[in-house]
């Protein structure tokens, strides 16, 4: 008899241990919330893109009349203070109008693309390389950029860490809750510049200098962080 009885209570152990391993955890609960930070910096770099445009029926003239300006305006910008190494082609482009049923006018584009490491010489460097037309045709892209950017940035993510955790906190403390581990992070980041960019401040056959105001560039970093909650 007292062998029966240790058999049930094998068997009624080995049931509440199966019971025990085969029911499912609880998801833990949880709470997601987002912070940001931004961080304003003074640019000390800016990246400048001329456009070198001539048309004409004949490529061969006017692939050469557009070389003629791209040195032009080259040898301009190399003499308004930039190096070499900050000067460099990015583009270049034959093309020919067949829009219609006759082939058209071949155009010849080349763009110089340049970094100018002093931006109180950015109005100089324009003005130099577009100058009584015999240069380039124009600025087809402007931005204004920092050297440092990996110092601000971590200091942007810091603010937006510290920004999510104090909105976790405080949703957390609100319903009796207490924030927990970390699960899941995801960033990203911008920099804008809070300005309009380049100010012309010269008219067609004026001799005024091209005016640039480079205002401040912010780097705002976006974190969204997803916290267990006790």
């Amino acid at each position: 008899m007292k062998k029966i009885v240790l058999a049930a209570a094998s068997v009624l152990a080995l049931s509440l241990t199966s019971c025990t391993i085969n029911k499912p955890a609880e998801a833990p609960r949880v709470i997601t919330v987002s912070g940001s930070g931004t961080v304003s910096v003074s640019p000390d770099l800016v990246s400048v893109k001329f456009i070198v445009r001539s048309s004409g029926w004949n490529v061969s003239q006017t692939v050469e009349r557009n070389a003629i300006n791209t040195n032009n305006a080259i040898a301009a910008i190399k003499a308004a203070g930039l190096a070499d190494d900050d000067i460099f082609t990015s583009d270049y482009k034959i093309t020919q109008d067949n829009s219609q049923a006759y082939p058209g006018q071949y155009t010849v584009r080349n763009t110089i693309s340049v970094i100018i490491r002093n931006p109180e010489l950015t109005g100089k460097v324009i003005d130099a390389a577009v100058k009584q037309n015999v240069g380039a045709n124009g600025v087809t892209d402007f931005e204004y950029m920092v050297s440092d950017r990996s110092t601000a940035l971590r200091q942007a993510r810091t603010l937006a860490i510290k920004d999510a955790q104090d909105a976790a906190n405080l949703l957390a403390g609100a319903s009796g809750c207490k924030v927990g581990n970390v699960l899941e992070i995801s960033e990203n980041y911008t920099s804008t510049s809070r300005n309009d960019g380049v100010m012309l401040a010269k008219a067609a056959n004026s001799m005024a200098e091209t005016t640039i105001e480079p205002g401040k560039l912010d780097i705002t970093s976006n974190v969204t962080i997803k916290y267990t909650i006790e």
